[in-house]
């Protein structure tokens, strides 16, 4: 017997008119009468509402409609898909909330102008070369700063490679005495980058890293250690830096095995 046949056998034996059994279940007396002729079938919800009503298990209701039984599975597989799906979209939803949320901050943040006219923003996608440095040994510098990150190449005048990957035998007294210190050449990149003023002087963070830059005009910045640097460009520069510490990685390493 299909669905629609025992729902209305189930119907008349309650002695219910299907306006009556469709106020019961919140539905149409035509959604009902869909049912009984098999034009539609009840969700898998509301076959459980009927068979409590009727008192009547609910494999008795189904029992030899393989039809309505693959429906319901189709019906749980959608539901089932729909319920992955919103717990995906719902996660992306959140990340990007969370992206949004702090880039709004960090905006405000970097937008800040202290009473000497600083703001982080003088920094934040600027690039900076070495123009003078107290220090004998630094040949050349580079600072480069994005949103949340600063890259430091660095390259001194040392005999021996100044390179913590590289073996000691190559690398000079002075120069191991410098990598004890964690001084070497090449490009280093620290995250999670923070700057805050401190009157007239930019106080730069990271992850491994900490100087303070005093701003001597608005293209020049020197650093504790002396160093002075005046800004090249108003973007970051942190891919040409790696590619400066791989070309002289590789100078290095073609050096040592002459």
């Amino acid at each position: 017997m299909k669905i629609g046949d025992r729902l209305k056998e189930k119907r008349l034996g309650a002695s219910l008119s299907q306006k009556e059994l469709g106020e019961i279940l919140h539905v149409s007396r035509q959604t009902v009468s869909s049912w009984e002729v098999g034009r539609t079938y009840p969700d898998l919800e509301t076959l459980v509402t009927i068979s409590e009503y009727y008192e009547v298990p609910l494999d008795d209701l189904l029992k030899e409609d393989s039809n309505m039984i693959e429906e319901i599975s189709r019906k749980v597989k959608r539901s089932e898909r729909r319920k992955v799906l919103n717990i995906v979209l719902s996660a992306l939803l959140l990340i990007v909330i969370g992206f949004s949320t702090t880039y709004y901050f960090n905006s405000r943040q970097h937008a800040q102008i202290n009473e000497e006219g600083l703001s982080p923003n003088d920094l934040i996608e600027s690039s900076w070369e070495l123009n003078y440095s107290l220090s004998k040994n630094l040949d050349q510098s580079f600072l480069s700063f994005d949103q949340s990150s600063v890259a430091i190449y660095n390259s001194h005048r040392l005999n021996g490679a100044l390179r913590s990957d590289l073996d000691e035998n190559h690398s000079s007294a002075g120069a191991n005495e410098l990598l004890e210190k964690g001084i070497e050449d090449g490009t280093k990149e620290y995250p999670d980058m923070t700057i805050e003023l401190d009157k007239n002087y930019y106080v730069v963070t990271a992850n491994g890293y900490s100087q303070r830059f005093k701003k001597l005009s608005d293209s020049i910045i020197q650093d504790l250690d002396g160093n002075e640097y005046h800004k090249t460009l108003s973007e970051n520069t942190h891919k040409s830096l790696r590619m400066m510490d791989e070309a002289m990685l590789d100078m290095l390493e073609e050096s040592t095995t002459k």
